[in-house]
């Protein structure tokens, strides 16, 4: 991981702490692999109980308040019980657990 992406992920991750109990943040993808162009989205896997009851294509619209980065930010947004019944299921969690690197 570069500087700059070790520099926003943990201002990432701080502001996350402060709005939710975060569960799990796993960033994954060429951010994570160090194979990431300057310009590269991040993505992220955020595992958290504020999630449940809420339609899986809303969960990430308030995260984007807390994003401070002219880059792309992707999450996928899961409660801890989607996360136990998917992470061995879903090729891009599979992705995630094997590449990422679990910052909260």
């Amino acid at each position: 991981m570069d500087r700059q992406t070790s520099v926003t992920t943990r201002k990432f991750a701080e502001a996350l702490k402060k709005h939710m109990k975060v569960n799990l943040l796993i960033l994954f993808g060429s951010r994570a692999r160090g194979d990431n162009f300057v310009t590269s989205d991040y993505d992220f896997v955020l595992v958290s109980r504020v999630f449940s009851g809420k339609p899986f294509i809303r969960r990430a619209s308030r995260l984007y308040k807390l994003w401070h980065s002219k880059f792309d930010l992707e999450v996928l947004c899961y409660t801890p019980e989607e996360w136990h019944r998917l992470k061995d299921k879903r090729g891009i969690l599979l992705n995630a657990q094997d590449e990422g690197v679990r910052l909260l």
